[in-house]
């Protein structure tokens, strides 16, 4: 639902009651509360995804994703070829996952069970809103979509800065986040892109 949020990271400063890492938490309420749902102190998911029936969380600097089947509550470990700077996982096969890391792109058709490279680019963030569109941003900020899973690209056009995260409300509707604090969306599948929010 449109007020439901799954999150990760680090607490404040002043919550000095909370350890350094808050694995996996939920807001009911759009983010006002939070409640810890598990790993808490030993977890830090930088990336979390899903299809609905899994939830996959990526651990920072860890080349591991964690899997669960029941909303994160329990979680199973499988391993990546490196750590992970993004991940999607496919909407119409769960069991399709693509990766990124400092180092290319990487491809799982077993939920993350082995790897195979598929593309030499570097640090970039993905969104797979549908089977047939699945985007990236590269640094600097070309904006790529693939109809086959990353197997091939087709250059769409840029952000114009470097991405920190990619987003997709549907194959049409796309918005980045960049380095600088830039917000910017898409109503064309990634051609044009206009700011919404400017640092």
């Amino acid at each position: 639902g449109p007020d439901e949020l799954l999150g990760s990271g680090h607490p404040a400063p002043e919550q000095g009651d909370l350890p350094a890492v808050l694995g996996l938490i939920r807001s009911g309420d759009a983010g006002r509360t939070w409640q810890s749902v598990s790993e808490l102190g030993r977890a830090d998911f930088h990336i979390i995804d899903g299809d609905g029936r899994r939830l996959v969380g990526a651990l920072f600097g860890i080349p591991q994703v964690l899997v669960s089947a029941d909303g994160g509550t329990t979680w199973e470990t499988r391993s990546t070829p490196e750590p992970l700077v993004d991940l999607a996982v496919s909407p119409a096969d769960p069991a399709r996952w693509v990766a990124t890391t400092a180092n290319g792109i990487f491809a799982s058709t077993d939920q993350g069970g082995t790897w195979r490279a598929i593309d030499p680019k570097a640090n970039v963030r993905l969104a797979w809103p549908e089977e047939d569109a699945l985007f990236r941003i590269d640094p600097g900020g070309p904006v790529w979509v693939s109809a086959d899973g990353g197997e091939t690209w087709k250059e769409r056009g840029s952000t114009g800065g470097e991405p920190r995260e990619l987003t997709a409300a549907s194959p049409e509707e796309l918005y980045a986040a960049l380095l600088d604090g830039t917000v910017s969306r898409s109503a064309d599948g990634g051609a044009a892109w206009e700011r919404l929010i400017t640092p």
